[in-house]
């Protein structure tokens, strides 16, 4: 799989599928776990064993997709600022589980790092909300490419966030000789 450096979003010419599994990757997920009974996270140094019930194994697809288009990272900070844009952008169509997941990450964010976290919240002001919470909703954004992803999420072409942390148990990454060459 091709490596992209973490200092800027991934280009806008993969395919949000292509875009998904690079980011999987780059993060020690796997498609796999999308769908467990149960899911184990880490936020801030804690780890929890949670339900995956099925709203979150709809919401948890989109809000990778959502990685994607912003290019914040999945370190605790990172994760915050994707709740808050989240947040804004309107959840409602995400279920009360989820929400409540959403507004648990934007809080510590705000706690944490608050001009981090204002200006993820400021980034999501607009008239484009959400896509709906569906599988084929879903399934219709992975065939675009990032560029159309954020165009249509009303996001800048080169996303909002500029380097993606990884969280802490990523993968360690390849020095920058082997990262493929982008613009």
């Amino acid at each position: 799989m091709t490596l992209y450096p973490l200092d800027r979003p991934l280009p806008v010419s993969l395919t949000a599928t292509q875009a998904v599994a690079v980011y999987l990757n780059e993060n020690g997920f796997t498609v796999d776990e999308y769908d467990l009974d149960t899911v184990t996270v880490t936020f801030w140094g804690w780890t929890f064993t949670l339900p995956n019930p099925k709203q979150r194994k709809l919401a948890i697809r989109f809000h990778d997709i959502h990685h994607v288009v912003t290019g914040y990272g999945t370190d605790p900070v990172g994760e915050a600022e994707i709740s808050a844009w989240e947040v804004r952008k309107g959840i409602s169509g995400f279920g009360l589980y989820v929400q409540l997941i959403i507004y648990t990450g934007t809080i510590l964010g705000l706690l944490h790092s608050p001009k981090r976290i204002w200006h993820a919240w400021c980034a999501g002001r607009g008239k484009v909300k959400l896509p709906p919470a569906t599988i084929q909703s879903y399934e219709h954004l992975l065939t675009l490419t990032v560029g159309e992803l954020r165009a249509l999420y009303g996001v800048p072409e080169q996303g909002i966030a500029g380097a993606r942390a990884l969280n802490e148990h990523a993968p360690s990454r390849p020095d920058d000789s082997e990262l493929a060459e982008h613009p």
